[in-house]
């Protein structure tokens, strides 16, 4: 791997991509639609957007300087040149689907690939998408267009792989993949616009992406390539590229360039709890919700599904018959010997449990409110005793992987099904008492939750029983994946300076230091340790001051409303604005990845929540609720006349 100094002497000779570029250079600049930074990669060099007369004079004055002088130049040449094409639209990359980018790209991806140059990009693509990239790329002059499509949409390659973002034919399509990386630094690195210079060091570090140069380049691409070099982003280039600059590897050939793109290290990497657990042959978690006309039916009446803490050794315990077809009743009981879960976690576990059928093909299990359960098959899936105790056991260890001594029993019975029946039903009321009477102040322990740090550095998600995780999660799944490892399917992507730290653990809940707002002593240190000390307080239960931080994943914005006093929610790409102009993009910017004095994110069970920002006056103080989130908790407003609702 090739890195090279980027201030070393330049070649003083003129480049012809710059003079293209000038040539082409239009009267005036357009704004992108549906960005809080309209044109981001001037935003990004100048802090405020293009003045072209003066981007002119700019470029004539400096076009004998040597390649590296003209990068920032060159890349707002072609961002101008790109605001004024008919077709921006199709290409632009919006806030909203940049922060789906970030999301899934560094969370649930190795990282971004983008693909610049004229080869038929279809084998570089599926090669870098096996390897769990996220695709972009420069369509070749080769490559039909897709055809009407939403703007910057995933299109697929002729004879390639789905799922690859169009960045369009010209020769400047490189500047919509610069604005993805700019503005990843400003919303999620928290570099102000025009600070060039403190942008660069960040995408160094944790752009989590590399360009590669896959086929001949034009001038304009080579000098293009050059500019994303220099602000951060580390490239696979041919033999023949003409700069020494920046960090790059050279290579040639499909295999070799994703190898060797794979290595940068500002990627992600990929650890598992634990070692991988196989599944039987005949569990595939991809048959899960397939639809099929059930042939037959086992259970109802006394039969149930019950997953609870006990004395428990692993193994199996079956009926003589292992075909259930003409079983009288079916009983299920999964006894876990692990003495961490508790009778509460043992709610989330059960119903992840009874999913695990669904494993097996053509059968699914149903268990209804009131605790009725039955299995479903088609005709040519044979209900099997056997079968649906390993799929439970083996799930659940596949996706658990320390959850210790699991045993399973299946009763095919109808009398030892109704002699069970009871003690099940007293366990099952147990239970909802003891969920029913969790709170902050009875829980020994929270937890935390770091899955998100990928893209969002200053964030750690608390969970505790009066605040659920913002992305909408269950509780007790971060639970249960703190306490018991997450399998290979439920394992995100993680910066390499972070591998070393849990990515969710426990924390004792100790002595409120401030009940109301909900700060508590462990609570601060352990966010601090885990953001590398970029949070050192946090309230759990106030917008104001020392709020939550937040991930981009957040279902919910709640915000503090200075002019009514009060507090607004908004929820999740909402296309109108809150009173005082502020929009979905604005809020979710500022928000994103980091801890925003007078806005958290929020899920709807948190809107629920009794402790609801008490700190801030809690329900009573809502003042303002977007539609979705007013159905969410209308009932729970003692004076819905005080709140306004936004517009459908």
């Amino acid at each position: 791997m090739h890195f090279v100094d980027i201030t070393k002497p330049e070649n003083p000779e003129p480049t012809e991509g710059f003079e293209r570029l000038l040539a082409a250079l239009p009267a005036n600049a357009n704004d992108f639609a549906g960005s809080e930074y309209p044109q981001p990669a001037a935003l990004a060099y100048f802090g405020e957007p293009l003045n072209v007369e003066r981007l002119r004079r700019k470029a004539e004055s400096i076009r004998l300087n040597g390649a590296a002088a003209l990068c920032e130049t060159a890349m707002a040449m072609a961002e101008a040149i790109e605001s004024v094409a008919p077709d921006r639209e199709r290409y632009f990359i919006t806030d909203a689907k940049a922060r789906q980018h970030v999301f899934t790209g560094s969370k649930w991806r190795a990282g971004w690939a983008c693909l610049i140059g004229s080869a038929d990009h279809a084998p570089a693509a599926a090669a870098f998408k096996e390897r769990d990239f996220l695709v972009f790329a420069q369509r070749s002059a080769g490559q039909p267009d897709p055809g009407p499509r939403e703007p910057a949409r995933e299109y697929s390659f002729r004879g390639g792989e789905p799922g690859v973002v169009d960045l369009g034919p010209r020769e400047t399509a490189a500047v919509y993949f610069f604005q993805l990386m700019v503005r990843y630094a400003m919303i999620w690195g928290m570099i102000p616009p025009g600070d060039a210079h403190e942008m660069g060091h960040f995408l160094e570090n944790d752009l989590p992406g590399v360009v590669v140069a896959d086929g001949p380049l034009t001038p304009v691409e080579e000098l293009l390539l050059l500019a994303l070099m220099k602000m951060g982003a580390p490239a696979v280039v041919p033999k023949d590229y003409p700069f020494d600059y920046g960090r790059f590897v050279r290579a040639e050939g499909t295999e070799a360039i994703v190898e060797a793109a794979a290595k940068f290290p500002n990627l992600r990497i990929k650890d598992v709890d634990g070692a991988v657990v196989s599944l039987p042959a005949y569990c595939n978690p991809a048959n899960a919700g397939e639809k099929f006309e059930p042939a037959r039916r086992v259970g109802g009446g006394d039969s149930f599904f019950v997953l609870r803490p006990a004395e428990a050794q692993e193994g199996v315990d079956l009926p003589p018959q292992d075909d259930l077809s003409r079983a009288g009743a079916l009983a299920i009981l999964v006894d876990v010997g692990d003495p961490r879960l508790d009778i509460a976690a043992s709610d989330f576990l059960e119903k992840r449990a009874l999913s695990m059928i669904g494993m097996i093909a053509g059968q699914r299990a149903r268990q209804s409110s009131a605790g009725e359960f039955f299995v479903e098959a088609a005709a040519d899936a044979p209900i099997l005793a056997s079968r649906l105790a390993g799929a439970i056991a083996a799930g659940l260890r596949f996706n658990f992987p320390f959850l210790e001594r699991i045993h399973v029993r299946v009763v095919a019975s109808a009398d030892e099904a109704a002699r069970l029946r009871p003690r099940i039903d007293a366990f099952r009321k147990q239970r909802r008492a003891a969920l029913a009477a969790e709170s902050d102040e009875t829980a020994r322990e929270f937890f935390y939750c770091i899955e998100c740090q990928p893209f969002s550095h200053a964030h750690a998600c608390i969970v505790t029983p009066d605040r659920w995780p913002m992305c909408g999660r269950d509780r007790q799944q971060v639970i249960a994946n703190a306490l018991f490892g997450a399998g290979i399917n439920y394992h995100p992507w993680k910066r390499r300076d972070i591998q070393d730290v849990d990515l969710r653990a426990g924390i004792p809940a100790g002595t409120a230091l401030d009940p109301l707002r909900g700060e508590y002593d462990s609570v601060n240190q352990a966010a601090s340790r885990v953001t590398g000390r970029k949070i050192e307080r946090v309230f759990l239960h106030s917008v104001r001051d020392y709020p939550h931080s937040n991930c981009g994943c957040f279902h919910f914005l709640a915000f503090w409303m200075e002019e009514r006093q009060g507090i607004g929610v908004m929820e999740r790409n909402y296309k109108r604005s809150a009173p005082g102009g502020r929009t979905w993009d604005q809020l979710a910017n500022a928000a994103g990845g980091k801890q925003c004095p007078g806005l958290a994110g929020a899920s709807p069970a948190y809107l629920r929540s009794p402790k609801f920002l008490q700190g801030d006056g809690g329900h009573a103080a809502i003042r303002w609720l977007s539609p979705k989130a007013f159905k969410i908790i209308q009932d729970l407003l003692p004076a819905p006349s005080r709140v306004e609702m936004g517009e459908e």
